[in-house]
């Protein structure tokens, strides 16, 4: 089966997350959580529209120049989105932080994961002149060798840090790769 490239598109401001794409936003990220994804609400589980849509907000409205969210798109349909997060010090200026990468159920395993990050990838570097970026992944999921095929490394780990469940403790990994 082949699966049309996603459509890709950076948001850099508020306005740019309208009510349409809030609510597709809003689904997408409640469905990945349900479906068991790294995504956060995991002590929250099944989580609702309700409870996703204002830490989606918070995100949307912080869009600027520090905040950026990348979206795909398929046939006018959100498939997958990812958040890029930037650095005001001199100190830590050349390195972005990535949180909040999924794909919708249905478009797993159709390349949109692999756009998404090949294309943040290429933005980090030539259009925001990034060096490096950093990504942190819940343990015992897999995500780790998804983000190693882009050349990420684990560089540390914080042992039992995410509680998901009262008798499931995972590590937080700590990954980085340089852009450059």
């Amino acid at each position: 089966m082949t699966h049309t490239v996603p459509t890709l598109r950076w948001l850099t401001s508020p306005a740019a997350a309208d009510p349409a794409l809030r609510a597709a936003l809003t689904a997408c990220w409640r469905d990945v959580a349900n479906g068991g994804g790294a995504v956060g609400f995991a002590r929250q589980l099944p989580v609702s529209a309700d409870v996703v849509r204002p830490v989606l907000d918070a995100i949307a409205d912080g869009l600027g120049d520090l905040r950026r969210m990348l979206v795909a798109e398929r046939d006018g349909e959100l498939v997958g989105w990812l958040v890029l997060t930037g650095n005001a010090s001199p100190v830590l200026a050349h390195w972005g932080h990535v949180t909040r990468v999924m794909t919708t159920p249905a478009a797993r395993g159709t390349g949109v994961a692999r756009a998404l990050v090949t294309e943040l990838h290429r933005a980090a570097r030539d259009d925001l002149g990034l060096d490096l970026l950093r990504i942190e992944v819940r343990g015992r999921t897999g995500l780790e060798d998804f983000y190693a095929r882009f050349g990420y490394t684990v560089v540390g780990r914080w042992p039992g840090a995410l509680q998901i469940g009262p008798d499931d403790r995972r590590d937080e990994l700590l990954m980085s790769v340089a852009l450059r």
